[in-house]
């Protein structure tokens, strides 16, 4: 399977390369418009530069692409309408329309599309998966992420903070793609509702900083918590969610090793107790391994995978369109004052 890496920063080099690199793909060359360190990504796997993403679709059969935000769509959409099979980093895109036009493309022309949502490949998050009908009927959850990337009033803003790169979503794009996602595939079921207020909390931002949402899925609410500028470390993400029978609790290894992740059960009324990861949702992944890395080595696994079966993977881009339509309707609840139903994909 020979892939091109699009983009060639540091999750590029650190991620995406290592990890299709190890899963047998040949990494046959890489684009990175204007970016001075693609040949040194490109010469770490005997890879060649394009300056022409045209000529680089012509000599692939899928592409990563970890871009700014800005590029994703355009970039991916090329790509399926030359046929080429797509690996893209969250959020899908800008905005729910441009995402829903890539999601059609890509079913269209039957390419298989993954959008790379972490949580899903998490020994933690896994686990609490495997576990979560202990709860019984679900009655309320919690989560946040809470990222300390942009913690400093007084660093550069980079482009995730800035319109042209990171849209209007800010943090509800960068981290909410995560956490909707998560709490979507632990409830088993699409959040439908929002009531949102976002706020830029230091000047020279262009999106929003942070977010706090009251989210329903189904009868079912909960409130959850994005910030980029939390000023504790490591970064961290949690979700609990209550059930009639007793409450789950999962902190997932987005920060330090893989092998930090943990799961948690509460019996009604109770304690935390913590629960053994399931050795078995290693898949020959070494627990040891920082996070990301980890992550995507499985996420490249079901990628591959499925590009041999001829099935869509999981998580595929629709996955990625859904958690798309959350980030608009927090965004447009936030601007109306009101709540904001999510529509459907």
């Amino acid at each position: 399977m020979r892939i091109g890496l699009v983009g060639a920063g540091w999750w590029a080099r650190e991620v995406h390369a290592p990890a299709f690199h190890g899963a047998g793909a040949q990494i046959q060359g890489v684009y990175a418009q204007g970016s001075p360190r693609a040949r040194a990504l490109a010469e770490a796997y005997g890879a060649k530069v394009y300056e022409d993403y045209g000529e680089l679709l012509e000599n692939v059969d899928a592409v990563a692409i970890a871009t700014p935000d800005a590029a994703h769509v355009p970039l991916a959409l090329e790509a399926v309408r030359r046929g080429r099979h797509v690996f893209l980093e969250k959020p899908v895109g800008l905005s729910l329309e441009e995402a829903r036009s890539l999601l059609q493309e890509a079913e269209a022309r039957g390419v298989v599309a993954m959008t790379a949502l972490t949580a899903r490949a998490d020994w933690g998050a896994e686990t609490a998966f495997q576990v979560r009908e202990r709860l019984g009927e679900v009655v309320a959850f919690r989560g946040a992420f809470l990222a300390d990337y942009l913690a400093d009033p007084q660093a550069p803003v980079p482009w995730r903070g800035r319109l042209a790169g990171g849209g209007r979503a800010g943090v509800v794009g960068d981290l909410g793609a995560h956490l909707f996602d998560l709490t979507a595939w632990l409830l088993g079921k699409p959040l439908e509702e929002v009531i949102a207020r976002t706020e830029i909390l230091f000047l020279g931002r262009e999106n929003p900083d942070w977010a706090g949402i009251l989210a329903r899925a189904g009868q079912t609410w909960g409130s959850l918590e994005l910030s980029r500028v939390h000023p504790v470390r490591p970064q961290r993400l949690y979700l609990e969610v209550e059930g009639d029978r007793g409450a789950l609790r999962v902190l997932l290894a987005l920060a330090g090793r893989a092998e930090e992740a943990a799961v948690f059960w509460s019996e009604r009324p109770g304690a935390w107790e913590p629960l053994l990861l399931d050795p078995g949702l290693l898949r020959g992944r070494n627990p040891r391994e920082p996070w990301g890395l980890f992550h995507f080595r499985e996420l490249v696994r079901r990628f591959l995978r499925a590009i041999e079966l001829g099935e869509q993977p999981v998580p595929s881009l629709r996955e990625g369109v859904v958690a798309q339509a959350v980030i608009e309707a927090v965004l447009e609840s936030s601007l109306e004052g009101k709540a904001q139903e999510v529509e459907g994909v």
